[in-house]
Formats: C-alpha cells, sequence, structure tokens
C-alpha cells in the first residue's frame, strides 16, 4: 500500500491543471483535492509555490516550476485568480504546455478558460481540466442528495433538498455549510427529513438573526451584539445554526438589494419577504451597502464557518468583530 501511494504521489498526471468555473465553492474544492493528490498530507512549503494572478511574474512561475524539490517527489505550484496572467501570457503558457516539467505540477484557478483557445485544447489533451460550474436550479436538489451522501454520509430527502434550497438559496457553499451541521444535528440518525430542515434552517428559528440583521442595517451595534449573546446563551445547537442564520438573514437581503438594482419595486419586494414587511424600513436596510458589499458578506461568514470547523478559530469572537465592523460601516 505505501509502495502504491508513493507511485501515485512521484508520477501524477497531467503535470499542468486547470480549475476554472465561476463558482467559488467548486473551485476551492477542487483546488484542495489536486493539493491531496500532488502533496498528500505533507504540505510541506518547500514543495508548494503559490502567486496572485494578478501580481504574478511569468519568470518567476516558470522558475518555480522547473526547480525541483528538495524534500518532495513532486513540487506544486499555484497560481491564483490567473485570468489576466493566462491572457498576458498565453504564448508562453503554450510553449511550456508542450514541454512541461516533469518534477512539478502547474495549477492555474481561473473563472473563465474559453474553449476556442489552443491553451484549452492542449490541456484537454493532458486531461488536466477541471471544470468548476454551479449547477442548474432544477439540479440543485440532486447536488444536495449527492453531495450529502458522498461528503457527510447521509441520506437527503428530495423535499429536504428542495426545502433547503428555497431556504439557503443556490450558494453551493452555502449548502455544503447547512448540510454539514445537518449531518451533525441528525447524528446517529442517516437520513435527513424536510423536518430536519425546518428545525435547523427555516425561518421559524431564525427571528433573532434577523432582528440582528436589522441592527447591523440600522448601524446600532450594541443592539446587534446583544442579540447575538441571546443566540449563543439560550440556543443549546447555537455552533450548528447561527452562522447559517445569519447568512440566511443577510442573503435575504442581498437578494432583496439584486431585485431593487433590477428595478423591481420596493414595495413588491417587501410583500415577499416574510419577516420584512415594512417596505420604508427594507429601503433604509437595502441602502447601507452596496450589492458587491452584501456578496462579500456572504464570502465571510463561510471563511468564519470553515474555521471553526478547522479548529482554526471559534464563531463568536469572529461573529462580535463583524457585526461591530458592519454596523460601524458607511
Amino acid at each position: 500500500m505505501a509502495g502504491a501511494q508513493s507511485k501515485s504521489r512521484t508520477t501524477p498526471s497531467p503535470s499542468i491543471r486547470v480549475i476554472f468555473g465561476t463558482d467559488d465553492f467548486l473551485r476551492a474544492e477542487a483546488l484542495g483535492r489536486v493539493m491531496h493528490e500532488v502533496l498528500g498530507g505533507d504540505r510541506d512549503s518547500m514543495a508548494l509555490a503559490e502567486f496572485d494572478g494578478d501580481s504574478a511574474d511569468l519568470r518567476d512561475v516558470l522558475d518555480e516550476c522547473r526547480t525541483a524539490s528538495l524534500l518532495a517527489a513532486m513540487r506544486l505550484v499555484i497560481v491564483r485568480d490567473a485570468d489576466d496572467f493566462v491572457s498576458a501570457h498565453r504564448e508562453h503558457l503554450e510553449k511550456y504546455f508542450k514541454a512541461p516539467s516533469p518534477t512539478s505540477v502547474l495549477v492555474l484557478v481561473c473563472r473563465s478558460f474559453p474553449k476556442t483557445t489552443r491553451l484549452y485544447k492542449a490541456v484537454e489533451q493532458v486531461g488536466g481540466l477541471i471544470p468548476c460550474d454551479s449547477p442548474k436550479p432544477a439540479a440543485m436538489a440532486s447536488w444536495i442528495i449527492e453531495r450529502g451522501q458522498r461528503a457527510y454520509g447521509c441520506r437527503v430527502e428530495p423535499a429536504a433538498a428542495r426545502r433547503l434550497v428555497d431556504l439557503v438559496g443556490p450558494q453551493l457553499g452555502l449548502l455544503n455549510m447547512e448540510l454539514s451541521k445537518l449531518a451533525t444535528y441528525v447524528a446517529p440518525r442517516t437520513q435527513v427529513t424536510e423536518a430536519d430542515v425546518e428545525e435547523l434552517v427555516g425561518e421559524s428559528r431564525a427571528e433573532v438573526v434577523f432582528r440582528i440583521a436589522d441592527a447591523v442595517c440600522a448601524g446600532d451595534s450594541r443592539r446587534a451584539l446583544e442579540l447575538w449573546d441571546q443566540v449563543i446563551s439560550h440556543d443549546r445547537d447555537a455552533e450548528y445554526r447561527a452562522v447559517g442564520g445569519l447568512a440566511y438573514a443577510f442573503r435575504r437581503l442581498a437578494e432583496a438589494k439584486r431585485q431593487v438594482e433590477q428595478g423591481a419595486a420596493i414595495q413588491d419586494i417587501a410583500r415577499k419577504m416574510g419577516p420584512f414587511t415594512d417596505a420604508a424600513r427594507l429601503g433604509r436596510e437595502l441602502k447601507r451597502f452596496s450589492l458587491r458589499q452584501w456578496e462579500d458578506l456572504m464570502v465571510r461568514l463561510q471563511e468564519i464557518d470553515l474555521a471553526n470547523k478547522t479548529g482554526l478559530g471559534g464563531p463568536q469572537l469572529a461573529i462580535e468583530k463583524l457585526i461591530g465592523s458592519l454596523a460601524g460601516a458607511r
């Protein structure tokens, strides 16, 4: 077994990977799989080089690719946000792709990688393409069912999967966050029902976090922190539901902001949103942050959730800092 593992790590194929697509969660997960494949459990910094595509120098990247690692069989070179990097150095990359270094794996992480380019065809020939686009809306529930079984060993009922999409939306990172919490919540059971989704994620359990969102949008950090203390103090499952509840509350506001920018009337939006029946108040809340700021907030909440799961930080202090910074923002 050890010999087989050693062989797979010393001769990974292909030596060039392009992770591309619009979904941040799928791209991050794909990159994690490649890192594990190439480096195994030993993430030695001497065998790993990472670059930001906006500032990466082509010569530095290729030098890293051609430099053998002293402590590992293979070297991994990653260029993140590589769209502009690829566009600027397409011809040089085509030449490198014809004769890549046998001692390294080059990974380009992009949002877009057009099929019409020679570069795409070159990577396709060696099997190095890793597409990461979100499923179509009609297939989202199927993705949840498959993900629950594969990643968490739980069987999500179709009705539960559809309800989870209704409550959380189509963001795969947030859906995965809630799946992880549901799997923990129902244990030792392995079946997730629609009732479980309602209990853990549903609106009826999120009244306090909606009031936190109201306080944040009003710039009342003291009230928002008082409500957060209530969540932590009175909800025995707070560590599983609180971050997801905040994400759900802010996601609804982000969606409302998107509809406003597309020309929808604030009164129509307010009628469709159960917790937000006051159109005037909703309008004031939506003006506090831009759509980009709401979307960035979703990413910050996912980072807090990930840090909590990996033991790199607890959610309580992180959420308190987040609430304080948001409530004080202009």
